[in-house]
């Protein structure tokens, strides 16, 4: 039963179909305010032998049935819309598993209306196979044979300001056409977001041969782009997609809402919001590394950018991301020798069986190696989309920077995810990091189409888990010194330490509280692009605390193993050790942190989510990622 389109909206059932876990959150409202109830997940079953994501699905809100007591079934269907306080009134889905919609891009020039068709291209899970502009030199029968050839599931078309470009677009338009009526078998959908002038004309053109959707155009001027609406439109065609192939979300799309909207999509959402907030800086950054994909969110000056690398992964697409990256980048982050072959021996073996979680020291030192050549490679793909770059090639200040997907948000403790994102993304100045480890930036970006609120109320009452402030320096220290810094607590309390060069060091600061910061830099280093030896600050609190990174920028990794042997565990090591400290915990000296523990863990868990007994499980029994 489907929720009535003006009904009041409370309690929000939302579901993300990843290419290993299905991921489902309830949400309702408590004291007028929509807070995250409860949350669970099953493995995804669109591949054989069970071929039906809904089995998946019902797996996981048979968990959260249990978990808060709701009957959220009714004979093996989602119950929404009922108005006993049972159910669910609205249900959203989003997906970023299985094959990507094939896509052929076609507009005037490569560098101005292509530019941005791409970009637009980049919020849905595609593969550009290939591109049609006035810069071709391929004969009209040429382009036509590339056409049919990669079997596209989309072709869209870009090009002309409004008012501007009329017959050279037709040109490319009679191409498409012949090509389409010559597809045998299912025809691609053409989605059309260039001269608006042209839209009437491109509809009684292609309407007869293929079914045709138009967008506002993307490039309406030369020095403007408009991306959003055309974004919302490639979301509806990717799910309608999904809705068509097999993997049994034509009925995940018949209950949802919205359909099936790509994860990406959602993620741009709620990057928009958070760029909107006077806090933001000049931006936000939002990185997920998946089984299949990398996924880079970043909201830059106001402009959102999205760009998804379906051939990085941590599963699926190990292999196909050690091509990419080499094997020896991936090497360089180890503490023990390894050879290309043993790199792409560990790459197989996760794409082969990409649920499964490291069960020794070095396999987990291999994945964390991964994670950071997956993140820098995708982040330089998203930084070209960027535009105007920093001074230095540093990233510009971003508050904050989140991190999602099990590698980043399930490790042993916050402040390896934390190490992780400063490895990987390198970020400079002062900057707030957090987590996403209940997956609610997948599900709120699509609530926010319907109920805005709860994408404001959920984040507000601590959707996100925080993991602190990172204070990072640019340049690198002369003497043997980074910094001395004095944190003054709100209580009164001053704690004052010192920085060696080329290493960092954790403050504890609880979250929800606050600090003042007082660093003193030592010579050749800069901070927030002053030299200012002396630099005052209030700073928030979280799961790791304070991290203060004396390593400098940009960041040097030792090449030698000897070096890498004593400075890696070392890193890891410090962004623990002031909390194990205050906890009366011992940690072993030169040991890496990964030894502590064979899989990954959640580090904390929402009121009602059953927190995972990975750690507990045998080490000789196969193991799922969380």
């Amino acid at each position: 039963m489907a929720v009535e389109r003006n009904a009041p909206i409370s309690a929000i059932l939302t579901a993300d179909f990843g290419s290993v876990n299905t991921r489902v959150i309830l949400f309702d409202q408590v004291a007028g305010q929509f807070r995250l109830i409860s949350r669970a997940e099953a493995l995804t079953t669109d591949a054989p032998p069970i071929g039906d994501v809904t089995v998946g699905l019902l797996r996981a809100v048979d968990q959260l049935a249990e978990q808060t007591g709701r009957a959220l079934t009714t004979g093996g269907k989602l119950n929404i819309g009922d108005k006993m306080g049972t159910g669910v009134d609205l249900f959203v889905a989003t997906a970023s598993g299985g094959r990507p919609l094939t896509a052929v891009l076609v507009g005037l020039m490569p560098d101005v209306s292509l530019a941005s068709g791409r970009r637009a291209l980049g919020s849905i899970y595609i593969d550009l196979v290939d591109t049609l502009s006035l810069g071709d030199v391929r004969t009209q029968e040429q382009q036509v044979n590339a056409i049919l050839n990669s079997h596209p599931d989309l072709i869209f078309i870009v090009g002309g300001t409004d008012n501007g470009a009329h017959d050279s677009m037709l040109a490319l338009l009679e191409t498409v056409k012949l090509a389409a009526s010559l597809q045998p078998g299912t025809r691609p959908v053409v989605l059309y977001a260039g001269n608006e002038a042209l839209q009437s004309q491109v509809k009684d053109l292609l309407g007869e041969e293929t079914q045709v959707f138009t967008a506002p155009n993307v490039r309406p001027a030369l020095n403007e782009e408009r991306l959003g609406g055309a974004q919302l439109e490639l979301a509806m065609v990717y799910g309608a997609y999904k809705a068509s192939s097999t993997g049994g979300f034509s009925e995940v799309r018949f209950m949802s809402r919205l359909g099936v909207l790509p994860t990406a999509n959602s993620y741009s959402t709620v990057m928009r919001y958070l760029g909107e907030l006077a806090n933001a800086g000049a931006g936000v950054l939002c990185v997920d590394v998946g089984s299949s994909t990398v996924t880079i969110c970043a909201t830059i000056r106001r402009q959102p950018f999205v760009s998804i690398r379906p051939d990085l992964g941590l599963g699926h697409s190990a292999v196909s991301a050690v091509d990419q990256i080499g094997a020896k980048n991936v090497a360089r982050w180890l503490t023990y020798a390894a050879s290309e072959v043993e790199v792409l021996d560990y790459a197989w073996n996760k794409t082969l069986h990409p649920a499964t979680v490291p069960q020794s020291a070095a396999e987990l030192e291999m994945e964390y190696a991964l994670t950071r050549e997956l993140i820098r490679s995708a982040l330089d793909t998203a930084r070209e989309a960027w535009g105007r770059s920093e001074r230095g090639g540093y990233l510009p200040a971003l508050r904050p920077i989140i991190g999602a997907g099990a590698a980043l948000s399930q490790v042993v403790d916050p402040g390896v995810s934390a190490l992780l994102l400063l490895d990987a993304l390198q970020p400079v100045g002062v900057t707030e990091l957090k987590l996403d480890p209940y997956g609610v930036i997948a599900a709120l970006g699509g609530i926010a189409y319907l109920e805005p609120r709860a994408l404001v109320q959920v984040l507000e009452a601590g959707g996100l888990l925080d993991l602190g402030t990172a204070i990072c320096p640019t340049g690198h220290a002369t003497g043997a010194n980074a910094m001395t810094v004095t944190v003054k607590y709100e209580s009164g309390r001053t704690v004052q330490r010192t920085i060696a060069r080329d290493s960092l060091r954790t403050i504890e600061l609880p979250s929800g509280q606050k600090a003042t910061v007082t660093v003193k830099l030592e010579r050749g280093l800069s901070l927030n692009g002053r030299r200012n030896r002396n630099q005052t600050f209030t700073v928030e609190g979280g799961a790791a605390g304070i991290v203060f990174d004396g390593r400098g920028r940009p960041l040097i990794v030792p090449d030698d193993l000897a070096n890498r042997k004593e400075t890696i565990p070392r890193w890891l090591e410090s962004v623990r050790a002031e909390r194990t400290a205050a906890t009366n915990a011992p940690l072993s000296k030169g040991v890496p942190v990964m030894v502590e523990a064979a899989s990954p863990v959640p580090m904390e868990t929402a009121p009602g989510v059953r927190r995972s007994s990975a750690a507990a499980r045998p080490a000789d029994k196969p193991s799922t990622r969380k």
